[in-house]
């Protein structure tokens, strides 16, 4: 009952009453409690009840009214102002779909195998992987399923929360990527953080799929930054998924094409969660990965720019703080000029 309690309270805002006015009113009642008080004798008790039945006319209140809103600016006294109304089958759903995220929360690793998912399916759900910044490989099996092995947060030495509830938020998605999928967790349980395993199905898409073009935070302002700075470089978001047989696919975040030359080179922002992120990328590139392509990490994962060789046509652009759109731009020239005419 607690879990289906906590989803209902998330769907309602409560405010402070915006009639009267808390402050005041505590003003104006204690200082006749003050006045009231001082003129009691050594013997005569106080009674707080006359005061504000004295006080409620004052204040155009009743006496219930007043002791009502003297403290309405605090928080266990705020009144329900809005609820975003849901129905009992899909409130039910609901709570089964936190439970199984809140497993997912103790992962090591998670294996999610997309049954032959039609190209917006597979779209959408990397385009939530990138956005959530999952770390992820991604391999596409020979009976054309996709299979995604996902760091869980408790393979991370920090930021353990915050990246468990990016991975549990990936959940409710997987219904509208394809036909079935299958889910495989390994898991710490217990207080004792006992090894376990987690397996979860899904049937056919229920729903139809509308794709997902949303960009995380940093990848969104570097498009905008770059939108406006006069540079023969266009940008949009990248639709196309890099695959090399045998080895991996790569999704990238943007992609920038020059006006003049027409050539496209791919940009995918890897942030600071894990240096094996990275080296997944680089060899991706050394193993074969033909088209150009840029990828932003984080100083914080101490991984220099030169572990790529510049013939190869992936670069890394290491970045301190926020991705800078002009520094962006001369490792998308440098791209430019090392690529076959």
């Amino acid at each position: 009952m607690r879990g289906l309690r906590k989803l209902v309270e998330d769907r309602c805002s409560f405010e402070a009453r915006d009639d009267v006015d808390p402050v005041a009113l505590r003003r104006g009642v204690f200082g006749q409690a003050a006045a009231a008080r001082r003129a009691l004798g050594d013997a005569e008790p106080f009674d707080a009840e006359s005061v504000i039945a004295a006080a409620a006319p004052e204040l155009d209140l009743r006496g219930a009214e007043v002791r009502d809103a003297l403290f309405a600016d605090l928080r266990e006294n705020h009144v329900l102002a809005r609820f975003d109304a849901i129905g009992g089958p899909a409130l039910v759903a609901a709570y089964e779909t936190a439970q199984k995220q809140a497993v997912l929360l103790r992962a090591v690793r998670v294996v999610v195998t997309l049954q032959r998912p039609e190209p917006r399916g597979l779209r959408l759900f990397f385009r939530r992987l990138k956005f959530h910044r999952l770390l992820y490989v991604a391999t596409r099996l020979p009976d054309g399923a996709c299979r995604f092995e996902i760091d869980g947060p408790f393979s991370l030495f920090r930021s353990v929360t915050t990246y468990g509830l990016r991975l549990a938020l990936l959940l409710p998605i997987l219904d509208v990527c394809g036909p079935g999928w299958e889910l495989d967790a390994d898991v710490l349980w217990g207080p004792q953080r006992r090894p376990a395993t987690y397996r979860l199905e899904g049937g056919p898409a229920a729903n139809p799929v509308h794709e997902d073009a949303g960009l995380p935070d940093e990848v969104a302002r570097l498009r905008d930054r770059f939108r406006q700075m006069e540079t023969p470089w266009t940008v949009e978001i990248a639709r196309t998924l890099l695959d090399l047989p045998g080895v991996g696919l790569c999704v990238p975040d943007l992609v920038f094409t020059h006006r003049g030359a027409g050539r496209r080179v791919y940009f995918e922002a890897l942030g600071y969660w894990s240096r094996e992120a990275v080296w997944r990328r680089v060899d991706l590139v050394q193993a074969g990965l033909r088209q150009p392509v840029v990828f932003a990490v984080s100083t914080r994962l101490r991984v220099s720019e030169e572990v790529l060789d510049e013939e190869l046509p992936g670069r890394l652009y290491v970045y301190k703080g926020a991705m800078s759109a002009r520094a962006v731009e001369e490792r998308l020239d440098a791209s430019l000029a090392q690529a076959p005419r």
